[in-house]
């Protein structure tokens, strides 16, 4: 399941391609530093895995911040609005909320047990991606590699559903899904070599891909299949509004001489787009968040930082070690006349929940183990490599949040780039019960705003002012965990 970027995770990527991937923690390990940017990356997995998913403070996840959505450059350049010429504005469609867990909760549980049954061997990952105002993106997928299929075969089953939307400022959501899910359908049929059961592209191996077939979901849909290495797969891919819907499922019999029949697995598609796009249908006003990550919204995100919040967006394991992840971006909404230059504090904020269990190795062995790590990162002057050097300061103890509580600051200057400011980052990591819970700010809180303006000053990270932010959001997000 791909991680979220930002603290705590692998380095972000600008388009949202390789970034690592999200493993659950495991609970050996000794998590000592090391000399030399091998070590420092080992313990960055060590602590990623083993220490409630601290590592993101460490030289990993410092390659390139995570700018807020829609930033200024992390120096606070300014940046000029349209004017009124330029300006051309496509008409809002407000997104619905969406995360992978509510797209699993859509497909029936009898259904799915159908196409792909429990078992010791399979799982279910959901994610999500974007969640801000303007784009979101969500998954969910089951798998089971020995499904019992009958008549005494075993075979790999694989389901997998997910859903994105997206408006542009000259393209609005419903534009965009319709402009995309045309472009996708003339690639689909470009891809066609099997018509009337027979190859028509000169090959006798190779991926089979059949004809495409009008199906009758959402706003306009259609349905491939196609026979590969990984056996027979049907595809059904939904426009319903601005939202694009892809389900796919399939699978081959690993005992047993048939693959499943192409007409039952395009059924099957079938059936699980019919409830998907059911689920998008649904407007913006009645859907929210569930889970850790609907705790906290937006507008008291911003009542503890500044407009606008965008998100959040999650992800989730439920491993033998229970992970959730939220990540918003924050943002001031600069009012500004066209052509104005203005730059606007923000950065992204993120809360992630582990439950440990107990045990020697649970949650307040977690806990202590990073607040030790800390203290030994600030006493050798933190961490170094060629390109990064990340400097910690005094961990401080916090009272009023769960059973303890620790704050720590750092920051993280480009060696390679000396003109650069340092990225600033603040964590306040809690243990409470089986869990620890880190909630931690990457950003500027302080500054910008029109640049023209009398005693302007380019946006800056105000340590006071982001802690108590931090803390304010950490309070109300404690209040509602259960």
């Amino acid at each position: 399941m791909p991680w979220p970027p930002g603290p705590g995770g692998p380095p972000p990527h600008p388009q949202g391609g390789p970034g690592g991937q999200w493993s659950p923690p495991r609970r050996n390990g000794n998590g000592r530093g090391g000399k030399g940017l091998l070590i420092a990356v080992v313990v960055v997995l060590g602590v990623v895995l083993i220490g409630g998913l601290a590592g993101g403070w460490l030289l990993l996840s410092r390659g390139e911040p995570r700018p807020p959505a829609n930033p200024t450059s992390g120096r606070g350049d300014p940046v000029r609005s349209p004017t009124a010429k330029e300006a051309k504005t496509a008409e809002a469609v407000k997104l619905r909320a969406i995360t992978g867990d509510q797209l699993c909760a859509a497909v029936p549980d009898d259904l799915r047990k159908s196409l792909v049954a429990d078992a010791e061997y399979g799982g279910k990952n959901a994610s999500t991606g974007a969640a801000a105002d303007t784009e979101k993106r969500a998954a969910c997928g089951w798998t089971n590699n020995k499904m019992d299929v009958g008549n005494g075969a075993l075979g790999y089953r694989s389901l997998s559903v997910s859903v994105e939307a997206k408006s542009e400022e000259t393209r609005s959501a419903v534009a965009y899904a319709t402009d995309r899910f045309d472009e996708d359908k003339k690639a689909h049929e470009q891809r066609v070599n099997v018509r009337n059961g027979k190859r028509i592209d000169g090959r006798t191996s190779g991926s089979a891909f059949g004809e495409l077939k009008a199906l009758e979901y959402g706003d306009a849909s259609y349905s491939q299949t196609s026979i590969g290495r990984s056996g027979l797969k049907a595809e059904v891919f939904v426009r319903q509004g601005p939202w694009l819907i892809k389900v796919t499922y399939g699978g081959d019999n690993r005992t047993g001489a048939k693959y499943p029949s192409g007409d039952e697995t395009r059924a099957a598609a079938g059936k699980v787009a019919e409830r998907i796009t059911a689920e998008m249908a649904k407007s913006a006003g009645q859907v929210k968040v569930t889970g850790p990550c609907g705790i906290v919204s937006a507008r008291q995100i911003e009542s503890a930082f500044f407009p606008a919040a965008g998100g959040p967006s999650v992800s989730t394991s439920d491993g033998s070690i229970k992970q959730t992840a939220c990540t918003w971006s924050v943002k001031e909404a600069v009012k500004h006349r066209p052509g104005q230059e203005f730059t606007a504090r923000g950065g992204q904020l993120d809360i992630r929940v582990v439950d440990w269990g107990g045990g020697d190795t649970g949650s307040t062995f977690q806990f202590d183990r990073d607040a030790k790590k800390y203290d030994r990162y600030h006493a050798k002057g933190g961490l170094t490599d060629d390109r990064l050097h990340i400097a910690y300061e005094p961990r401080q103890e916090l009272s009023g949040l769960g059973e303890k509580a620790f704050v720590v600051v750092s920051s993280t200057t480009k060696r390679y780039d000396k003109s650069a400011p340092p990225t600033m980052d603040i964590l306040i990591k809690i243990l409470a019960g089986n869990r620890t819970i880190e909630v931690t700010f990457r950003g500027t809180t302080t500054g910008g705003g029109l640049v023209d303006a009398a005693g302007y000053r380019a946006p800056f990270f105000d340590p006071a002012v982001a802690r108590q932010a931090l803390t304010k959001v950490a309070k109300t997000f404690l209040d509602g965990l259960k």
